[in-house]
């Protein structure tokens, strides 16, 4: 079932449209370059989009010096962008519920299987949720963990995030993978570390 979050994942034309749009009307002179570097999705990509959502008179274009270009959102175009917020907002509501009880019956099942100390590995919003859930819960957080050197170092949840490495001098009982979006990638790292022999291995 892992296989298909990063598919899951994959913004719909809506969330992209509407990420566009937060960004144009941010700075209208942005380029399309600039767009594209900045959602990761290509040059090509950001150029159909720009032009479909002025063909559907979101946003229209104005010649700007030197050799540029301004979008600027139109009336529809901000009405089409609360809308979507709106329903940004009512999916999040219900993918929190959602998500809430799918990690409390993983958190049930370890705590049956006798886990009494358990690790993250994976910042996500996914482990914030996990980490509100396991409150009501016997097991305690040892630490947290990610596979992004970024993110290694920084303080979260009363934690430093660590590498996955590190991770055995904590002495947990169990890892919980807490990253939906990628997760074979966070799978792949753990049963390729030796350190991690004899721990248990759970996913959300």
């Amino acid at each position: 079932m892992a296989q298909n979050y990063d598919t899951l994942f994959k913004p719909s034309e809506g969330m992209r449209d509407f990420q566009l749009l937060e960004e144009i009307e941010r700075n209208p002179k942005i380029s399309q370059r600039e767009l594209s570097h900045k959602f990761g999705i290509a040059l090509g990509v950001t150029n159909a989009c720009i032009k479909r959502m002025a063909r559907r008179g979101l946003i229209r274009l104005k010649g700007i010096p030197p050799r540029r270009i301004a979008y600027y959102i139109t009336p529809r175009g901000f009405a089409e962008k609360a809308n979507f917020a709106l329903r940004v907002f009512s999916y999040n509501i219900r993918h929190y519920a959602e998500m809430k009880k799918l990690i409390s019956k993983k958190l049930l099942e370890m705590q049956q299987s006798g886990v009494k100390r358990v690790a993250f590995f994976g910042v996500s919003d996914e482990m914030e949720i996990a980490y509100i859930t396991l409150q009501g819960s016997d097991m305690k957080l040892v630490g947290i963990a990610d596979e992004d050197g970024g993110k290694q170092g920084t303080r979260l949840l009363g934690h430093k995030v660590l590498s996955l490495g590190e991770m055995k001098g904590l002495n947990p009982d169990a890892i919980l993978i807490t990253c939906l979006k990628g997760q074979n990638s966070y799978i792949k790292n753990v049963m390729k570390q030796k350190d991690c022999n004899g721990i248990k291995v759970f996913t959300i």
